[in-house]
């Protein structure tokens, strides 16, 4: 393949850049200043024979006609809005993507999305972070993810993945596709208007083409409602814009979160101030595994190319440790299942769940995961049961998630570990003194802080109100209480 000319047209992941300079003949586009751009392209037009793009980067017919001797487009990203499909077929360049690679991230995003959204995760890490939860108290009560009704636009490869996660949290799913799909648990809507006004969560994940150019409009933004929340990780010119931004500020709409936006980089900023959205900066597969994947798949492509092979087309889940495989252990369990995940977990006693791997200690579990998850109850057994040992096992690529008890965490050691590379990064709900969070975790960026919310939803809130009431009138009635602990 060394004799390959290929123009990358933009810096996008060194791997692949190292990988392609190695082994074809590389031109790099932005070496060249952007105003004498046309005269690069000119002056090594016959020796580029392909082109690799992604996705603010395009191939327009200008760029197609300027190079004669132009073979094959070869896009690091699934999207190919921006790549002249007519003008590469009346030339008979060959066209490929990235498919399936990226699916689970991206559809991990998506549910990602939407329980921060939901759960206004940002906003809780802010407020833990500028030590509020010290002075002001308790954060505010959020809505839960679990149960909501989720609308998917578009029920290809990203959106059956966003559809089987969503149903892991007992989410009722519907949808809206050009056409009906052999779906029969899906209810199909055959226009966005009745999606959007039939679910709680709308979640665009649908490819851009004429037809889907702004398809979320002010018609469908009314009928989600000021109690819906939209998701986007597909392109930003799905969705108007600037009836978006209106229906967040006059809260027609309940919320957004956006990975995707009509002029990247540059997102409105109108929305910087809101509190009911959720921004990030176009990572839907910005994950180390996928970006390999989707570098080795360009590679692997053009290198078919090359020996006149078909072209190709070929990923998986987070080893999930669970400590306690109660009813929130299993909870957890149900739910990352549905993200391709391992499950392993440790108990005092194994269980009879088959499908999860037993583990007779933590440091073993934390061994054989990627993510430990602390979901057991806290008594003297389990104070500090994830140590410095367990954190070693673990290592620098793991993650810790805490939502059982600050003590559970020996948190001197997890801080020394985080700060020491030694952990990879942490997820936690609860500390060792609340409201009094190490400040040393303040300021790292491989820490999500949350205070201490995990029920603070407005719907458990409700029903776990209700079970006082009704062990308060069962112990007046003198009838069995509902939850009897002693």
């Amino acid at each position: 393949m060394d004799s390959l000319g290929v123009l990358l047209v933009a810096p996008m992941n060194a791997y692949l850049e190292q990988e392609l300079d190695r082994r074809c003949r590389l031109f790099r586009l932005w070496e060249s200043p952007a105003d004498r751009r046309d005269d690069y392209l000119r002056a090594h037009a016959s020796s580029i024979r392909a082109v690799v793009p992604y996705a603010p980067h395009g191939v327009d017919a200008a760029m197609i006609d300027a190079l004669p001797s132009l073979e094959i487009v070869s896009s690091y990203s699934v999207g190919i809005d921006r790549v002249d499909l007519d003008a590469c077929r009346r030339r008979g360049v060959r066209v490929t993507n990235t498919p399936d690679v990226l699916t689970d991230d991206v559809a991990d995003l998506a549910v990602g999305l939407a329980i921060a959204a939901l759960r206004k995760i940002p906003q809780a890490d802010r407020y833990v972070r500028a030590g509020k939860w010290k002075s002001k108290g308790d954060f505010t009560l959020t809505t839960r993810f679990s149960g909501k009704r989720v609308g998917i636009l578009g029920l290809g490869r990203i959106g059956l993945a966003v559809a089987k996660r969503a149903e892991a949290f007992d989410c009722p799913i519907s949808y809206h596709s050009r056409s009906e799909k052999p779906f029969p648990k899906y209810k199909f809507y055959p226009n966005v208007v009745d999606l959007a006004a039939n679910c709680d969560v709308l979640v665009v994940a649908c490819s851009l083409n004429p037809e889907t150019h702004h398809i979320v409009n002010r018609k469908a933004i009314d009928a989600l409602g000021p109690e819906g929340v939209l998701i986007n990780i597909a392109r930003g010119a799905h969705v108007d814009e600037p009836e978006l931004i209106s229906a967040l500020l006059e809260k027609r709409l309940g919320g957004a979160g956006l990975d995707v936006f009509e002029d990247e980089p540059f997102a409105p900023e109108q929305l910087f101030e809101l509190d009911n959205v959720v921004l990030v900066p176009h990572v839907g597969s910005d994950t180390e595994e996928t970006c390999r994947a989707m570098a080795d798949l360009v590679l692997q492509n053009l290198e078919a190319h090359a020996l006149n092979q078909p072209l190709l087309t070929p990923f998986s889940g987070k080893r999930v440790g669970i400590i306690g495989l109660g009813r929130i252990g299993l909870a957890v369990a149900k739910r990352v299942e549905a993200f391709d995940c391992p499950v392993n977990y440790y108990q005092r006693t194994k269980q009879d769940h088959p499908g999860y791997t037993y583990y007779p200690s933590v440091a073993e579990l934390a061994a054989s995961s990627d993510v430990l998850v602390v979901a057991c109850p806290l008594n003297e057994h389990t104070r500090h049961i994830v140590n410095r040992e367990v954190m070693e096992a673990l290592g620098p690529r793991g993650v810790l998630i805490n939502i059982g008890r600050g003590p559970h965490v020996d948190e001197a050691a997890m801080v020394a570990a985080l700060a020491d590379g030694r952990l990879g990064g942490a997820g936690l709900d609860v500390f060792e003194d609340e409201p009094n969070v190490p400040e040393a975790l303040l300021g790292m960026d491989n820490v999500v802080l949350v205070p201490h919310v995990g029920s603070a939803t407005h719907e458990t809130r409700t029903a776990m109100a209700d079970l006082v009431l009704g062990n308060l009138e069962a112990h007046v009635a003198g009838k069995p209480l509902l939850t009897q602990v002693v």
